[in-house]
């Protein structure tokens, strides 16, 4: 068993609601186990609440709106480049680190690939985003993700117009103890804040910030939740503990991505396949010195 967060929609702040829902795991890593998982903790969702309508948010959606609204197919605009870019990319693109960034060539690349350049794991601390010349703050941290997120939904009609068909959003690549945004959250909050009349609100960024000021028990969960992941990952790039050498077929647990099994290794890096997000190949440095040894469960 585990659970995974399922996010509806409220008419006040923070213009959503979390639940943390228990199903059965299907372990596995395959685009067939994901929408597995998926449908499970749909059903599980659907169980406590018989009357929803829930979308899985992700491409690993099993329907077409749901794949529409993912960040690795949703769009946003850039006009300075007159080009329109996946928000996954944009939002990868515009992180600044103590010791690197913004890294603006990953709008060139495809969103799996900004998602998992080693430079995001090896700059430092993140201090704040770059995006259109103004700076962003990375706090709160899902802020600015929410926020560009829902700038790409009221660009493209066809993806926002099924949000409103819906009462529940979830996202089953996202797992609260190793991440921090997810699409299925600005889905319910941009709902939330159309059924409260304020998408008006939310096109300028510090109006829209200023929506989000007060803070109710979600939200304050939520960011207890990510202060925790950011001390960690602060903690260990500035203070990394002494190197620890993995062999293949060893768990290691990843301070920001969580656990995964090292199938390959060579003289620069490590191939690491985590159960959350899949294979990654993260330098060999950053592993032996940010990465603590695990089991599988």
């Amino acid at each position: 068993m585990t659970t995974r967060p399922v996010y509806t929609p409220k008419s006040t702040r923070p213009y959503y609601k979390r639940e943390m829902v228990e199903f059965d795991w299907n372990p596995g890593v395959s685009p067939t186990q994901k929408l597995k998982n998926s449908t499970a903790l749909r059903e599980a969702y659907l169980k406590k609440h018989p009357n929803a309508k829930i979308l899985e948010v992700s491409t690993k959606s099993d329907l077409p709106a749901g794949q529409a609204l993912s960040p690795f197919n949703l769009k946003l605009n850039i006009p300075a480049l007159k080009k329109a870019f996946p928000v996954e990319n944009i939002y990868q693109a515009s992180k600044v680190f103590t010791h690197g960034g913004p890294y603006y060539d990953l709008l060139g690349c495809t969103p799996l690939q900004a998602k998992r350049d080693e430079r995001l794991e090896n700059s430092g601390r993140l201090a704040h985003f770059s995006f259109l010349d103004q700076q962003f703050p990375s706090w709160p941290a899902s802020l600015f993700y929410n926020w560009l997120y829902i700038q790409a939904l009221l660009e493209n009609n066809g993806a926002r117009a099924a949000i409103p068909n819906y009462t529940a959003f979830c996202d089953i690549e996202f797992n609260p103890e190793t991440g921090i945004n997810n699409q299925a959250r600005a889905c319910a909050a941009y709902l939330g804040l159309y059924q409260a009349g304020l998408l008006d609100k939310a096109k300028d960024f510090e109006e829209f910030k200023s929506l989000f000021l007060e803070s109710d028990i979600t939200e304050t969960e939520e960011k207890h939740a990510e202060a925790k992941i950011e001390k960690t990952l602060s903690e260990r790039a500035v203070c990394p503990a002494r190197r620890t050498i993995f062999s293949v077929g060893q768990w290691l647990d990843h301070p920001g991505i969580g656990k995964g099994e090292v199938y390959k290794k060579t003289k620069d890096a490590y191939v690491i396949n985590f159960k959350v997000s899949g294979p990654r190949t993260i330098s060999k440095e950053y592993v032996e010195t940010h990465c603590k040894k695990t089991t599988p469960y």
